[in-house]
């Protein structure tokens, strides 16, 4: 039973722990241990609130012109309302991105849950409602017109691509001012050990490439042989 106990809290740890590192740093750790692109494109973008952490909730929306948006609602709430504190909600829209997926009554629903975030293959709207209250919010772009009548849910936690890359319900996510990045969940404990070294590797050689107007200087003081970042 203590055994459960401890593999039920590690994923918690581990979202803790990411709070500490930049997006730069989880993509880097990423690409070093899997070997390939973990970052979204820099058309997602921070709209309101600032950083992000947690474990991905994945939604997908595909274009339906016969969707019933008080059935889409619905389902959007029943499925935030389901998911645990902490988790970043991730939503691909397929087609069209000039859609608000979400607005001002779903950040403050979200938020209210203690759910870290929106990151939105899409649009949102309300934006000064999102700013209002922080809630942090990375998307394509803001828009008045709603997805709703126009796009129904066709997935809730199932592998999606968002921004160019796989996300898949629990992998972990990070986003900041640099963008979003996105790390398996099985191989996440290595990555985060993988990020958090590059990380202070490459912050304790900024002060020392200043000192000595030097990168190669910087870097044999720091007695790391390390690549350039």
């Amino acid at each position: 039973m203590r055994r459960i106990g401890l593999l039920l809290l590690l994923p918690m740890v581990l979202a803790a722990q990411s709070l500490e590192v930049s997006s730069s740093a989880l993509s880097e750790g990423a690409e070093q241990v899997v070997g390939k692109r973990a970052h979204m494109t820099g058309e997602i973008r921070v709209l309101a609130g600032g950083r992000l952490a947690g474990p991905a909730a994945t939604i997908r929306l595909v274009r339906d012109g016969a969707a019933s948006a008080t059935q889409a609602g619905l389902e959007a709430i029943r499925f935030l309302e389901s998911m645990a504190a902490g988790s970043v909600i991730v939503a691909a829209l397929d087609g069209d991105p000039d859609h608000a997926v979400f607005g001002g009554t779903f950040a403050a629903l979200a938020k209210s849950r203690k759910l870290a975030g929106f990151v939105v293959d899409g649009a949102v709207r309300d934006l000064a409602d999102l700013r209002q209250m922080a809630f942090p919010t990375f998307a394509r772009a803001a828009a008045p017109g709603t997805a709703g009548g126009h796009y129904r849910i066709a997935g809730t936690n199932v592998p999606i691509e968002c921004g160019g890359i796989e996300v898949r319900p629990g992998d972990m996510v990070v986003a900041d001012d640099d963008g979003v990045a996105v790390a398996p969940r099985e191989h996440y404990a290595e990555i985060l050990a993988t990020a958090q070294k590059w990380q202070s590797e490459k912050r304790a050689l900024i002060p020392l490439i200043e000192k000595h107007g030097s990168y190669l200087k910087a870097l044999r003081e720091r007695n790391g042989g390390a690549k350039s970042q």
